[in-house]
């Protein structure tokens, strides 16, 4: 579906940047872009990825909590417990993404053990999550494994959705398991995998698209994963808390300012983004610094031959001014950096969301797989930060570790063992370096980082800058990182050379030049 270059891979490689970089700020959830700015580029910063070892499972959406909390539930797995369920739901603390601690809030037992199946053939899947005016909210759906589905593509089908809801934080939670079986709130695929759009802690209150008065969530046309189109739909927030699928009404059209272009009648909706298997389950995310949605879906690129065994994940990232759209894709990433592994099921929480400069800071939850519920396995909670950029993008070139214009010295040989993305230089030699002479305003240095890698210090013009760690624990090889980025040079020459710290080994993939 996608045919990529080598370049365009190496750029799931992300910027570095100081955790908490001087003059960055929280947006708080009510302030809003007067103008929304366009977003040029979206960029997963690798090399600060997060896992949380001792969970397990899938689906994760954390919402901004009232009591400045995140929670989430989890799905087929023990969450942040020990036993594993179908469904399970978490709380999360901590003042930064990497600080958060998981605790098990719930193991939501009438949802029943991971896997079990009812005489549907499926089992209980979490879908959106929310906290709005105090009330934790939840969408829960059936779904059937793309084994069981009898889907082509090997799509997991959700259906027969229901709302649920706690005003004790999580401990007990209306509907029950029973009368959502028996008597869903939307039967059928249509409204099959609803998520709600974030808007901020305790659902925000932003003024725009009339987010203040409602409240928005997007489904797909009822997959889990693959699916085709979203439809949004909404319901007067006072409302809510009734648990009445008949007060939702559903897009149609047009101007969503518009009253007329919503209809009581889900089978009125029209997509607001449509694209034949490239929808698995997500929801937007507002930013309120750019006044501006952003989502990321999420798909498999081939048809997958074994359940679920995917070939090449990718995560596109769209933007719009509305919930409604139009809808515009801003970037797409593969998961070839991870080697082995895959990951799947990604959502963007408001929480953590900071400014610096022109660029936006926002966190991305996710998961993968296998699914080995070891510490070193991926069937995890796992944390990316993304970085949002409005800046025009400046042209840049890459610089393979193969290129006659690096300068090694010292042992170095090329490999590209347990790699998708080509070769790379690598050396376990204290003191071997490698420098690439160039004219630019910026360069960043791409490597990877694995269990038992060393470290590089890194020299720019003559200078010790930066020493960027390698290691990798309890993840797989990560492939095309960027660990380092320097991009407020003057316009000229300049030289970056890298030298081995220790005797670990260590591997340079390229040079990203900028300006030149």
């Amino acid at each position: 579906m996608h045919s990529h270059t080598r370049r365009s891979l190496l750029k799931t490689a992300a910027i570095l940047l100081p955790s908490v970089p001087v003059g960055a700020r929280s947006a708080p959830p009510e302030s809003t872009a007067t103008q929304p700015r366009r977003i040029s580029d979206v960029v997963l910063d690798l090399n600060e990825l997060h896992k949380w070892d001792d969970s397990n499972g899938d689906t994760w959406d954390p919402f901004w909590a009232d009591d400045d909390n995140l929670y989430a539930f989890n799905c087929d797995g023990r969450g942040f417990g020990k036993e594993g369920r179908n469904l399970a739901f978490n709380r999360l603390t901590g003042d930064s993404p990497q600080a958060l601690s998981g605790q098990m809030v719930n193991t939501m037992d009438e949802y029943g053990i991971s896997n079990r199946k009812e005489a549907d053939n499926a089992t209980w899947k979490a879908c959106g999550q929310e906290c709005i005016d105090s009330v934790f909210y939840a969408f829960v759906s059936r779904n059937a494994y793309g084994s069981d589905s009898g889907d082509y593509w090997l799509r997991q089908t959700a259906f027969n959705s229901s709302l649920i809801k706690s005003i004790d934080k999580g401990r007990t939670w209306s509907r029950s398991a029973a009368e959502n079986y028996a008597q869903p709130m939307w039967p059928g695929p249509s409204f099959g995998a609803p998520f709600f759009i974030h808007y901020g802690r305790n659902g925000g209150s932003v003024k725009q698209d009339g987010a203040d008065r409602y409240v928005y969530a997007a489904s797909t046309n009822g997959f889990w994963n693959d699916g085709d189109s979203y439809i949004l739909g909404r319901i007067l927030r006072k409302k809510l808390p009734a648990l009445n699928a008949v007060d939702w009404e559903y897009f149609t059209a047009g101007d969503g300012n518009d009253a007329r272009n919503w209809s009581a009648s889900i089978h009125d909706a029209k997509p607001i983004i449509d694209q034949r298997t490239h929808y698995g389950q997500s929801g937007p995310c507002y930013i309120p610094a750019l006044g501006l949605y952003l989502m990321v879906v999420w798909y498999n690129t081939e048809k997958m031959v074994k359940w679920f065994e995917p070939n090449e994940m990718r995560y596109d990232f769209y933007q719009a001014p509305h919930p409604w759209g139009p809808w515009a894709e801003v970037h797409s990433y593969s998961d070839r950096f991870l080697s082995p592994g895959h990951m799947y099921g990604p959502s963007l929480c408001a929480r953590f969301q900071r400014t610096e400069g022109t660029n936006v800071h926002l966190t991305l939850f996710t998961s993968g797989c296998p699914f080995d519920d070891v510490p070193a396995g991926l069937y995890k909670a796992w944390s990316i930060p993304v970085i949002v950029k409005t800046n025009p993008i400046v042209p840049s070139a890459l610089v393979p570790s193969g290129d006659p214009r690096i300068v090694y010295n010292g042992e170095w040989t090329a490999s590209s063992e347990a790699r998708l993305l080509g070769s790379v230089r690598q050396t376990a030699s204290p003191g071997a370096s490698a420098e690439l002479s160039f004219r630019g305003i910026g360069v960043d240095l791409i490597a990877d980082k694995k269990a038992g890698f060393g470290s590089l210090d890194i020299f720019l013009d003559g200078a010790l800058v930066h020493t960027a760690n390698l290691a990798a624990e309890n993840l797989p090889r990560l492939c095309g990182v960027t660990v380092f980025r320097s991009a407020a040079l003057s316009q000229g020459a300049h030289r970056l050379r890298v030298v081995n710290k220790t005797a670990a080994p260590v591997a340079i993939d390229a040079f990203q030049v900028y300006g030149g």
